[in-house]
């Protein structure tokens, strides 16, 4: 869900950023658990805002979802916006869809 912001802009909390980077990366909320080494109801809790990870469990879910603990929790940044970590997340599902595999599978390697 996008949220509005008093001075005008628009940001997306954590839960929907999960969900949204979990989806992009092809992970169910099962597969997400069992690679964090967590429950599915603690995946559920994160994505509802009932509860969020700790500050390890952060690091571990980032690098997971191919994006930073900082972009996870930053809250000025809504979906189709213009940060790179979105960015690559749309194109590897695009990717993934066109060769009939799972964004999980897909890697895009940018060299500056």
């Amino acid at each position: 869900m996008i949220h509005d912001h008093p001075d005008g802009s628009t940001f997306e909390v954590l839960g929907d950023r999960l969900a949204r980077l979990r989806r992009a990366r092809g992970f169910s909320k099962t597969d997400l658990a069992d690679r964090l080494g967590v429950t599915v109801t603690s995946i559920c809790y994160w994505e509802q805002g009932r509860s969020r990870p700790r500050l390890a469990r952060l690091h571990e879910l980032a690098a997971l979802l191919g994006t930073t603990p900082t972009e996870l929790l930053s809250r000025d940044s809504a979906p189709g916006g213009d940060h790179l970590s979105d960015l690559v997340t749309r194109m590897r599902a695009e990717i993934a869809h066109a060769a009939g595999t799972t964004p999980a599978k897909v890697r895009i390697t940018i060299e500056m």
